[in-house]
């Protein structure tokens, strides 16, 4: 049993390589960046003296750009302060968290196949899961008589590891690692490279608290970290403005939002999670399901529900998803971490968690539940349909699939599935939507090296196919695999959810759930012919044609310009210095790894059992031989 009892070095690690980071390579980057920086000027110095003219100078660019009315506006190219050069103690904070990840990350794997018989290092672990003692910590405890904190009962900092946990091991710390080892690419030469390190790190910790947490004292303490994380990370470029003429917060004031916004969802969170201390005394995962058997069922259905007040402000779920598209506005590799496998996961996943606290309380909680699921993924979906920015379709994309994923957990109230129907749609979501994320930033990374220029506007872009072929195919896979393309991850996961809702009498939720599916099918190739295709292409425009964007080329010394430098958008019939291209290795890694579970990863049939004993297994049979199966390919493909 030691490999299940040592399982806490996953939930440390990640606070490890924050501490290392914060108190060690961070204090050594910025003791010794002075010193790197000059060593770089001076290398450019002599590289100008050989080559006849001056190249060195300040870091910051003077941008010339025409305003509105046409007037000149000169501006310095702060907002994403670069410097000429890494130092040891900043490369050695993206390496440390790379590592470190990586390690926990193989743990988590091991952990998964031997408790899914695909390998035998240790024995099965128990159905109920074991508790971590080693690091459990009891607090406020042994105050009076009774044993109890002032007649209050006793609170207890303690860890849980049953299959449910290894499930959500394994795609916080995959993601995770895979985003660590983009942003290497992603983040070069980003003035806060070691911080943006720790910062990850920090968020990777806190949403592994709430994966481990065995009571609601410790998931509620990894909640909070994880909204203070996902602001420090949203607004990591606090430097940026906001952009109006695109409707774009400036970073600064979306992670303020995002921030308010869910100390909102908090509110009811919180009020939930007292009613059920006051009715029962305590906090434990194992014990409240029994001891809400005494309490009034409309009071345990009001606190459910103030419960599922949090996962709504989490999990973006209509009426406070307003947080999560201007969250976009932070660093993409970020994004991809919050919609795949950290803040936006805590939701749905103490949904699950709670599944059987929520089973005995009336039918409405479930109800609402689903109801708020499904309304959110087709309110979702219908705005996808008419956006223009990358970035923002894959943010309402999100706000749909974990719709379903609530969906999923309010119609399995009256089967034997339990939270495993939710929760292997947030399974294999979690690969595919880092997948599109990693694409997102990709493109994003090789438009601005080419046209010196940030733009997230679909439009503007096109053709991008033969020139990023690897990024294309990675998107394309991405979107056969959110859009229920046979065989592909959710045409399991996803459709199994709009199958469950039919034949548990859920008429409307099917209907909901199965028109969003062909509006998410239409959507994400609607956002690849734009990116990747164009109406010149091949395959009917599906791939390469005309970019439609403009390509920008820098001016400065060499022309006779005083400024550093400044952009000069490039003229039919001039040379074309630079197009965009694809993205360098440690970008194009990740995208081709995750692709491999985007495509499998919906392969894994007893995942339902596994997660819950006693559900049915899914099988290929069972899929192919079910009409619903074939409704609803008609109406994506």
């Amino acid at each position: 049993m030691a490999l299940y009892e040592y399982s806490w070095l996953i939930l440390l690690s990640p606070l490890f390589a924050f501490a290392v980071i914060i108190f060690g390579t961070r204090m050594w980057d910025l003791a010794t960046r002075g010193r790197v920086a000059a060593a770089t000027a001076h290398e450019a110095e002599a590289h100008a003296g050989q080559n006849g003219h001056d190249e060195s100078g300040s870091d910051v660019e003077l941008m010339h750009e025409k305003g509105p009315r046409g007037e000149d506006l000169v501006f310095e190219d702060i907002e994403d302060p670069k410097v000429p050069r890494l130092t040891p103690g900043a490369l050695i904070s993206g390496y440390l968290s790379v590592v470190i990840m990586a390690l926990a990350c193989i743990y988590a794997w091991i952990l998964l196949l031997n408790t899914s018989g695909l390998i035998s290092v240790a024995p099965l672990l128990p159905t109920q899961g074991i508790s971590l003692s080693q690091i459990s910590y009891a607090w406020c405890q042994n105050i009076d008589a009774t044993n109890n904190c002032f007649g209050l009962g006793s609170y207890v900092i303690a860890f849980h590891l049953d299959n449910l946990t290894i499930v959500m091991l394994v795609v916080v710390t995959s993601i995770t690692l895979l985003v660590q080892f983009d942003s290497q690419g992603y983040m070069e030469r980003s003035a806060g490279y070691a911080r943006f390190y720790a910062y990850l790190s920090l968020f990777a910790f806190s949403m592994l608290m709430i994966v481990f947490a065995s009571n609601f004292l410790v998931i509620f303490i990894g909640w909070e970290l994880v909204g203070l994380c996902s602001y420090l990370l949203i607004g990591f470029w606090f430097n940026k403005r906001s952009k109006p003429a695109e409707d774009r917060l400036s970073p600064a004031s979306a992670s303020v939002e995002a921030f308010v916004t869910n100390r909102v969802d908090d509110v009811g969170f919180l009020i939930g999670i007292m009613i059920l201390f006051v009715s029962t005394g305590t906090f434990n995962f194992s014990q409240l399901p029994t001891a809400v058997m005494h309490m009034d069922k409309t009071v345990l259905t009001i606190a459910m529900i103030l419960i599922f007040c949090g996962a709504i402000g989490k999990s973006a779920q209509v009426p406070l998803h307003v947080w999560l598209p201007p969250a976009m506005e932070g660093p993409t590799p970020v994004s991809a971490l919050i919609h795949a496998a950290t803040m936006v996961a805590a939701g749905v996943y103490m949904v699950g968690r709670t599944w059987f606290i929520f089973a005995a309380a009336d039918p409405l909680a479930f109800q609402v539940v689903a109801w708020i699921g499904a309304f959110s993924a087709i309110f979702a979906a219908s705005i996808a349909l008419v956006q223009t920015d990358f970035k923002r379709v894959l943010a309402f994309s999100t706000i749909s699939q974990l719709g379903y994923m609530f969906a999923g957990m309010g119609v399995a109230a009256t089967t034997a599935y339990g939270p495993s129907l939710g929760m292997f749609h947030l399974f294999t979501h979690a690969f595919f939507k880092a997948l599109l994320f990693l694409c997102a930033g990709s493109v994003l990374y090789a438009l601005h090296h080419a046209t010196h220029k940030e733009t997230q506007d679909m439009r503007v872009m096109g053709g991008l196919g033969p020139k990023m072929p690897v990024t294309a195919i990675a998107w394309l896979i991405g979107t056969l695999a959110i859009g229920s393309f046979p065989f592909f991850d959710s045409f399991f996961s996803k459709d199994n959810i709009i199958a469950v809702a039919f034949d548990t009498g859920n008429y409307a939720l099917y209907a909901i759930t199965l028109i969003t599916s062909g509006l998410t099918a239409f959507y994400m190739f609607r956002a690849f012919i734009l990116t990747f295709g164009g109406k010149d292409g091949a395959l009917g425009g599906l791939w390469g044609g005309t970019y439609r964007g403009k390509i920008y080329r820098i001016a400065g010394v060499a022309e006779g310009n005083p400024d550093k430098t400044y952009l000069v958008e490039w003229e039919p019939g001039e040379e074309v210095v630079k197009e965009p291209h694809e993205s360098p290795l440690t970008m194009t890694i990740p995208l081709i790894l995750l692709a491999i579970p985007a495509i499998f990863a919906g392969d894994w049939f007893a995942f339902y059992p596994y997660i819950q004993p006693g559900a049915p297994a899914l099988t290929l049979a069972y899929v192919l031989g079910d009409w619903k199966t074939w409704v609803g390919w008609q109406l994506h493909w």
